[in-house]
């Protein structure tokens, strides 16, 4: 290898080395996360097992376990809850949703009510 070469490759090695960590900055996997739980009750009288819950763009779905609770790790900020198959007044949507603000290394809340007696009789 000539002198040239070499004086080339000890500037791009140290060069690539900080484009790639400047780069990777805005994606830390230390990104500070919440812990969210989301309750569903039926009828407003006792919980709802076996709903199935999303948190938008984030970790998979999850069904509510027999106390109606499913638990997610999600990144903190402004987060969007769906609900499925989840009986409102009228015509039932395909899902019902809600926005929740996550605090870093808190506890947030979500609850959802299936309104089994709000659901018209299918024809």
């Amino acid at each position: 290898m000539s002198l040239r070469g070499f004086r080339t490759l000890v500037v791009c090695i140290p060069a690539a080395c900080w484009v790639l960590t400047v780069l990777s900055c805005g994606h830390s996997p230390t990104a500070p996360t919440g812990r969210l739980v989301v309750y569903v009750s039926e009828n407003g009288d006792g919980p709802a097992p076996g709903k199935k819950i999303e948190v938008v763009g984030t970790s998979p779905t999850r069904l509510t376990d027999e106390n109606g609770i499913a638990v997610f790790i999600v990144p903190a900020g402004n987060q969007v809850v769906r609900a499925y198959e989840i009986g409102t007044p009228g015509p039932p949507p395909p899902f019902v949703e809600q926005s929740v603000e996550v605090q870093p290394s808190r506890t947030s809340r979500v609850a959802f009510n299936d309104c089994t007696l709000c659901v018209s009789p299918s024809p």
